[in-house]
């Protein structure tokens, strides 16, 4: 069976411009003032990313593949996903994706995000749960994809808290008892965050993971992120061992020439999990773009095979065979 990333008229090229995270840039002149209006057929515009979608409850509950959710700390939120491979039994193991970061600068929004459907998110969906034999989410982070939120407010304790109450909902409407998480460069971090806040998580796989983004920004010679907050959440500081699942395992994958999410940054993950023994790899694959920084699809590759309870040894020796893109 080909890979999904050959399927041309499904993926349009979506691993290397959709799902990777922008370079350093600097945020809007004009701080957030108003956001723009949840819809249903979903809002895929600069304008969107850049000043956040609003959405109520009853707009979220009449909406396609839309979860509300409610937090303590981090508001509401109607959040969006896609998902293939269930049928009327209870999932309980599934995958889910977290894409990297959108916005890459004012007027550089990719064409192929600005043109993006609902019915091509489902096809990808439904191509990438054919080829991992799993069930399979992608999941559209808070301001993207048509989800309600702020995007600039990414890496913050908010992205996360909103996304584990979405899985929450997800696993009560769905029948998942137990999570394989995976995501690229941003969404890598928010699969880091995870990982310190859930006790369902059976297997992570940060991509590409800016699992410190005070090692990068610092590294990068900056002071602050480069959504200019200077409190993103850093995971490595929030590993607790007996909160999480008793059988977890992680594979921390990256491109040690990666431009874009440096090495350490990426690394330091492994390096926190082990001091914790907390049982995890760390997996070298070959980055795509010139940055060397796309990982999204072997990503999910290796979140496939450890939802398949593939021994680790094997994973780590089919990952040195090469992972690539």
């Amino acid at each position: 069976m080909k890979h999904p990333l050959h399927i041309k008229s499904i993926f349009k090229g979506i691993p290397l411009a959709l799902l990777a995270a922008s370079a350093f840039v600097a945020l809007p002149s004009q701080a957030q003032v108003k956001r723009v209006a949840f819809s249903d057929k979903g809002d895929f515009s600069e304008a969107a990313l850049m000043s956040g979608v609003r959405a109520t409850e009853v707009q979220c509950n009449a909406a396609a593949n839309s979860v509300w959710v409610q937090t303590k700390n981090s508001g509401a939120e109607c959040l969006k996903y896609w998902k293939g491979g269930f049928d009327a039994k209870p999932a309980k193991r599934a995958i889910v994706f977290f894409h990297g970061d959108i916005f890459v600068g004012e007027g550089k929004t990719g064409k192929n995000y600005l043109e993006e459907t609902n019915s091509h998110l489902q096809k990808n969906a439904d191509s990438w749960a054919k080829y991992l034999g799993a069930p399979y989410i992608y999941f559209g982070r808070p301001g993207t994809h048509g989800s309600s939120g702020d995007h600039m407010q990414r890496r913050r304790i908010g992205e996360s808290e909103l996304v584990s109450a979405a899985m929450d909902q997800l696993k009560k409407r769905l029948g998942i008892d137990e999570w394989v998480v995976a995501g690229q460069s941003g969404g890598g971090h928010l699969t880091s965050a995870l990982i310190t806040e859930r006790a369902d998580i059976i297997c992570a796989v940060p991509g590409s993971a800016i699992s410190s983004p005070r090692i990068r920004w610092e590294m990068a010679g900056r002071t602050r992120d480069m959504t200019n907050y200077t409190d993103s959440y850093e995971p490595t500081q929030f590993i607790v061992k007996a909160r999480m699942h008793p059988k977890l395992r992680v594979f921390v994958l990256g491109d040690p020439k990666d431009k874009n999410v440096y090495w350490p940054s990426q690394t330091v993950m492994a390096d926190a999990l082990r001091k914790a023994q907390v049982p995890v790899w760390t997996l070298q694959g070959e980055g795509a773009g010139p940055e060397m920084h796309g990982l999204s699809d072997s990503a999910r590759i290796v979140a496939g095979w450890c939802a398949k309870d593939m021994a680790s040894q094997d994973i780590v020796a089919r990952a040195a065979k090469g992972l690539k893109g």
